[in-house]
């Protein structure tokens, strides 16, 4: 790969996106610790930043021609601001239920997901290299876990919402890329969280009393940053990265989310220790998510044939 290839790399663009958005625990973390409950948290979250979105849209827009959205893609950006709502309140609610780890883990099917429903739409059986990929990387965040699964309560409830999570988040990647193919990834970022942000007022907001949503003034620092260092600017770099690259191979180069997580949790919070066992998960997930870096980069053949141009 050039040095221009790697700088225009989507994949790139998500593995920035998911080195900030990994801190997205940790400072939820931090904000519980001030006695913010979830839905306060969901609720807050996004009325803080979907004004950012819409001002920071408009600043790297300007002097651009934006055409109006058709009201097919009105309806097809409030489905998918939907099922991101669903998958945030589903992803909170296991953690809650699940605890961090065994949580991150139910998530982190989703690029599995995602194969299947390339799969399925392509009407044919997903890769070798795909299912040799996705496996090392899951494998090596099961590593990253294991220690921690006696101490979580693995109730049914619990891993629906982390199934609902991870479901609901692979459908909500693969639907984005082609919407945000016809109307960019900024004004997707605007226009779908905005529907998002209405979900949590009507599903969310009613359930919450008004005390429930006073913030300390640590709190609502912890939040800014989560709102801002792991909400809308990896937002918009994230989905200019899926809107470059195949949504099924950015899934699986975000899987090295829970590593930083881990690694970072380390250094924050003195009651967090990893054991051999989940260093050598790391390892497993860094190599796995670099093996997808360089066989996309390696150019593929062609064999020429009478039936024309076949890529192997």
């Amino acid at each position: 790969m050039t040095r221009k290839q790697v700088l225009h790399s989507g994949l790139i663009l998500v593995a920035l996106a998911t080195f900030a958005m990994a801190f997205k625990g940790i400072f939820a973390r931090l904000v519980y610790q001030e006695g913010v409950e979830v839905n306060a948290l969901l609720v807050w979250r996004f009325i803080l930043a979907v004004p950012l979105f819409w001002f920071g849209g408009m600043f790297m827009l300007r002097g651009r021609d934006r055409s109006r959205l058709t009201r097919k893609q009105w309806y097809l950006c409030a489905f998918t601001g939907f099922l991101f709502f669903i998958s945030a309140w589903c992803d909170f609610h296991a953690i809650e239920a699940l605890g961090a780890s065994i949580s991150r883990m139910v998530l982190y099917l989703f690029p599995a997901i995602l194969i299947l429903i390339e799969a399925l739409e392509l009407r044919q059986m997903p890769t070798i290299r795909q299912l040799l990929i996705f496996t090392g990387a899951w494998i090596g965040i099961g590593m990253i876990v294991l220690p921690d699964w006696q101490g979580g309560e693995l109730d049914a409830v619990g891993l629906a919402y982390g199934l609902g999570a991870a479901l609901s988040y692979a459908i909500f990647w693969r639907m984005s890329q082609p919407i945000m193919n016809a109307i960019g990834s900024v004004r997707f970022n605007q226009v779908t969280n905005s529907f998002t942000l209405a979900a949590m007022a009507i599903f969310l907001l009613p359930t919450l009393e008004p005390a429930q949503l006073v913030l300390t003034p640590v709190a609502f620092g912890w939040m800014s940053l989560l709102v801002i260092f792991s909400t809308v600017v990896p937002f918009f770099i994230l989905f200019e990265g899926i809107r470059r690259s195949n949504s099924v191979e950015a899934g699986v180069v975000a899987m090295f989310g829970p590593v930083v997580t881990v690694v970072v949790a380390l250094a924050v919070f003195p009651d967090e220790a990893l054991s051999l066992v989940q260093w050598a998960g790391i390892i497993v997930v860094l190599v796995s998510v670099g093996v997808l870096k360089l066989v996309k980069a390696r150019p593929a053949a062609v064999i020429t044939g009478t039936a024309g141009p076949v890529r192997t």
